[in-house]
Parts: structure tokens; sequence; C-alpha cells
């Protein structure tokens, strides 16, 4: 499966949340915190977590960029590249401690719309 890299115009070495209000759950969901891969807020609807680097740039995968491409316009996002064989990604709560590692300690940037936390 290929991604597509986007690029945030500001944003570097943080976590950005991208809500899909069309989405909701059913009960609200609790993040795992930062240390763990979330943003520790609860969450009443979809919301994806995308790690920025020092560049601005995330990859996204190809299905999941055709669903939100139109919300992360919205937050300031744009289309870099097509990335044929992106790095693996882990989903789910990841062997971290707490404050530590490359995404323990990061900044929690919330994009538009972005109310329920």
């Amino acid at each position: 499966m290929a991604g597509i890299r986007v690029v945030h115009a500001t944003v570097r070495d943080a976590r950005f949340t991208v809500v899909e209000k069309d989405r909701p759950y059913q009960t609200p969901q609790q993040c795992t915190p930062p240390e763990f891969g979330g943003c520790g807020s609860v969450h009443l609807f979809k919301t994806h977590h995308l790690n920025i680097d020092g560049q601005g740039s995330a990859i996204v995968g190809d299905i999941l960029y055709e669903k939100i491409k139109h919300l992360l316009y919205a937050n300031g996002f744009s289309e870099s590249n097509i990335v044929v064989k992106p790095p693996t990604l882990g989903i789910g709560i990841g062997q971290a401690n707490p404050g530590s590692g490359a995404w323990g300690n990061i900044p929690i940037v919330r994009g538009r719309g972005d109310q329920d936390g």
C-alpha cells in the first residue's frame, strides 16, 4: 500500500490531530497518553494522529488520504509526493516510558474543528 507525504506550512516536531466530525463514536473514547502514541484527550469523533517531523511532514496511507484530504487541506497541509513503500506503521500501544522516546514529550497540535479534545 502506498502513502502520501503531506507537509504542514508551520507545524514541526508535533502530533497533529485531525477529526472526522461526521464519524461520531457511540461512546467517548479515552486516547492514550502522548508517550504511547495518542494525545491523552477524550474523543467524541474519529480522530487521526499525525506525527509531524522536523520538516513538517507525515505520511498518510493512500486510502485514508482520500477520505481526509479535505480536512488536511483545511488544516494547512499540502500534498508533497507519493511514497511507494512507506515505513511500517505501528498501531496500538507501544512500549515506552513516560516522557521518553522520540515521541514521548511531543507537543499536541489540535486541528481546526477539534473541540472534542
